[in-house]
């Protein structure tokens, strides 16, 4: 296969100055989320895996701020009879020239083996896990700093942690069976896996339906913190 056009495209993915993948997800939108998640964030240099990267946008977008090595996974996505996410991933990432690896993963089984990354990117993360916190613990077994994710989010008006069933459509229609936390909830699963410092933020597109958190461990330098200011909210009040 060869071609954009070979590819079936859930994110629009600017290859060059003339070609932008014909995803169902905007460039536009793709540049707003991609800003709300690294824009607190200093890259260079940096060790980075994305976690269920469809056709790697947020690895491709990592790799442009200067991350030095980029890790895009995926497991339902890449896996389903037919799909070519996968491919697409990689000719994506061959025509901007840009090095990232591509391996089929669940995150439910990394283990501190498989490496160490500076930031852990997970998108969609609650929406299409039967056991989001089997996953969750193969986030922290990577991390070494600074996990980042994006979910949908529910239960906004309980104080108390709460996850709800969902079923969703997917892009292109299938659906899945997932789950919905509020920030009580997430932040008591970050907490019981070591991140000290947690902060949150509606997102930038879909507003308070879906919901951006980070969290980051204790060893993570001091500032690391500033960019989590201006929109974010802390979870974790000293005291």
């Amino acid at each position: 296969m060869s071609g954009v056009a070979s590819y079936r495209w859930l994110q629009s993915i600017r290859l060059g100055p003339d070609l932008v993948t014909p995803g169902l997800q905007t460039e536009a939108e793709l540049a707003r989320l991609e800003e709300a998640l690294f824009g607190p964030i200093n890259l260079a240099g940096a060790e980075v895996i994305e976690v269920g990267a469809w056709n790697g946008a947020f690895s491709l977008a990592a790799k442009r701020r200067g991350a030095a090595r980029v890790v895009a996974t995926d497991h339902l996505a890449w896996t389903l009879p037919g799909s070519v996410a996968q491919a697409a991933t990689e000719f994506a990432a061959r025509e901007t020239g840009l090095g990232i690896e591509t391996r089929v993963m669940d995150p439910r089984g990394f283990e501190p083996s498989f490496g160490q990354f500076h930031v852990v990117v997970a998108t969609e993360f609650f929406t299409q896990l039967f056991n989001p916190i089997a996953a969750l613990k193969g986030l922290r077994a990577i991390t070494s700093r600074l996990l980042l994710i994006e979910t949908i989010q529910d239960g906004m008006e309980e104080n108390r942690p709460v996850m709800m069933a969902h079923t969703l459509p997917t892009a292109y229609g299938a659906a899945v069976a997932g789950w919905a936390p509020n920030p009580e909830a997430v932040k008591h699963m970050l907490r019981e896996l070591g991140f000290d410092r947690i902060f949150h933020r509606d997102h930038p597109t879909a507003g308070r339906g879906r919901g951006l958190y980070a969290a980051l461990l204790p060893e993570t330098p001091e500032e690391a913190l500033t960019g989590f200011v201006a929109l974010w909210t802390s979870l974790t009040h000293p005291g």
